[in-house]
């Protein structure tokens, strides 16, 4: 009998949010990207099954790939050990300016207008029959890593970035929501 235990992300201080957040999110995110775009780039030119819309995808998630490591990149290398190597202020003021928060903000909802994209023109992630293997494990990786960049935004706004702020004042995109995503937000 295997015995599972559930992250209780509000018990961690933000140093170990960063750590927990660099090897529960960061690292897989990496490798199911490099998996995906892998197959866009090896098998996808063998595959005659997979529908045009997989010339689109490729392209979508490419570019979702390149936010979401350019995010990965600036925790790793800034915002992480600023956080792990700050003590927060006396006044219950924390570690990072609100410009950097709304940096992130931007990032995230380009991220998550990006997945929305992808998830249209992957038809929701729908398997056919008539497809490969090849491209219905990349379809079904999108639809996990979908889920996986979800649950990372929502720890990172919910959680890590409201407990670090100088400023107290932050409004969250909840991810999946579609009503807090700015429709007008440009994907370049």
């Amino acid at each position: 009998m295997y015995t599972y235990s559930t992250i209780n992300f509000y018990e961690l201080t933000p140093a170990q949010l960063c750590d927990v957040i660099s090897q529960k999110f960061h690292v897989p995110m990496e490798m199911a990207a490099s998996q995906i775009m892998s197959y866009f780039e090896l098998e996808r030119q063998d595959d005659p099954t997979a529908p045009a819309a997989a010339d689109l995808q490729q392209l979508l998630f490419h570019k979702m790939q390149g936010e979401l490591l350019q995010v990965i990149r600036k925790e790793a290398t800034i915002l992480f050990p600023m956080i792990r190597n700050t003590q927060p202020h006396n006044d219950g003021g924390g570690y990072i300016q609100q410009s950097a928060f709304d940096n992130m903000q931007q990032s995230f909802q380009k991220i998550s207008l990006l997945l929305q994209k992808i998830r249209q023109v992957a038809n929701n992630f729908l398997l056919r029959g008539h497809w490969s293997n090849y491209y219905k494990i990349c379809v079904n990786d999108m639809c996990m890593m979908e889920q996986l960049i979800q649950q990372y935004i929502y720890v990172e706004q919910n959680i890590l970035y409201p407990a670090v702020l100088k400023s107290g004042n932050t409004c969250v995109l909840q991810p999946g929501n579609k009503e807090n995503i700015d429709h007008n937000a440009s994907i370049d």
